[in-house]
């Protein structure tokens, strides 16, 4: 069954999903247990800025969306920082000290070279190109093994991203194999439409529409049980104030910044000092230290640290989304994460 969904927000996507699926998803087996699935999905967000879904119970953590993205920018797959923010993660570990399937690695360092950088350097020569495409899929380790069990804990859901450039907007297509309604498509949705309005911002271009193409969405039949999803009239008020818009060689610089603060806060050592320095940085434009809030935000709420770091995390963050749904998790999560 193939299904168009269309909305100005991630939040409307999102509570259209939920409500497609609910209503005409099939019942399939998995590896993991039974699920809902609809095949051959397609979602298209209008504006991708608006890419936060608050609409989900429990809240997602914006503190491990963000950190997934440094990750990502970075080109990291090390697994000590990002369970660092998400220690749920470690089942998907295995054996490793790094993930096999992060997007990092994938589309910064592998087939000898980095497939952000060309994109830019591409469309700032040709912006009629339509052969920039990024690849994600590794056959050669992600493909199942003979008798068709996985090669590893942590195969990609995701495929490939198209990018275009039509009418001075950057247009973004996404195409995932596989997307778990429940523990996936948020994030999914937030780290690439990230990604599109960074590079956007590398060729001074405006965000265009996001396309999300999911060859099979699906919930497990223990997020319906419990519980676990979409309250569809539970959308949070604020809207998402920042501009990522940064030229290549200042947007690389301050991703960076937050990468450092990142593996510093790992340990726990001297971590109130460490926060209180990163909190007050100049180094970084207000909506990048937005995201470094959040970030040390939540290492506050999980060593403990005081109700008063907390409240300067937030009085010094000025975007009052990131405010909002950080209070939103902590009400389910003030255990480790996600």
């Amino acid at each position: 069954m193939s299904v168009v969904v269309n909305g100005e927000t991630a939040n409307i996507v999102y509570d259209k999903l939920y409500k497609t699926l609910m209503g005409n998803g099939e019942l399939v087996n998995s590896r993991n247990g039974l699920t809902k699935e609809l095949t051959h999905v397609i979602t298209i967000i209008k504006n991708p800025k608006e890419r936060w879904v608050t609409c989900r119970e429990p809240s997602i953590s914006p503190a491990f969306a963000i950190a997934e993205l440094v990750m990502l920018i970075n080109g990291s797959d090390d697994a000590d920082i990002i369970n660092s923010w998400n220690p749920l993660l470690k089942k998907y570990q295995g054996d490793y000290s790094r993930y096999p399937g992060a997007y990092g690695p994938r589309l910064c360092n592998a087939f000898g070279l980095n497939q952000l950088m060309k994109a830019y350097e591409t469309f700032s020569f040709k912006p009629e190109s339509r052969q920039v495409v990024l690849q994600i899929w590794n056959p050669t380790i992600d493909l199942p093994q003979r008798e068709g069990l996985p090669n590893n804990l942590d195969i990609p859901c995701s495929l490939v991203s198209i990018l275009k450039v039509r009418k001075n907007k950057l247009l973004w297509t996404q195409v995932m194999r596989s997307n778990d309604l429940f523990r996936g498509v948020p994030y999914d949705l937030i780290q690439f439409t990230f990604l599109h309005e960074i590079i956007a911002g590398w060729l001074q271009l405006e965000v265009g529409e996001y396309m999300h193409i999911s060859d099979s969405l699906h919930l497990y039949s223990d997020s319906v049980n419990n519980n676990l999803i979409c309250k569809s009239n539970n959308y949070l008020d604020a809207m998402n104030t920042d501009s990522l818009n940064a030229s290549y060689e200042d947007s690389i610089f301050y991703f960076s910044y937050i990468f450092e603060a990142m593996k510093s806060m790992v340990n726990s050592d001297n971590l109130m000092n460490k926060i209180k320095d990163f909190i007050y940085t100049k180094d970084l434009p207000s909506a990048y230290k937005n995201m470094l809030l959040v970030l040390c935000e939540y290492k506050v709420l999980k060593y403990r640290l005081g109700d008063g770091l907390i409240q300067e995390c937030r009085r010094l963050n000025t975007n009052s989304l990131y405010n909002t749904m950080m209070i939103a998790w902590g009400r389910f999560n003030h255990r480790d994460c996600d």
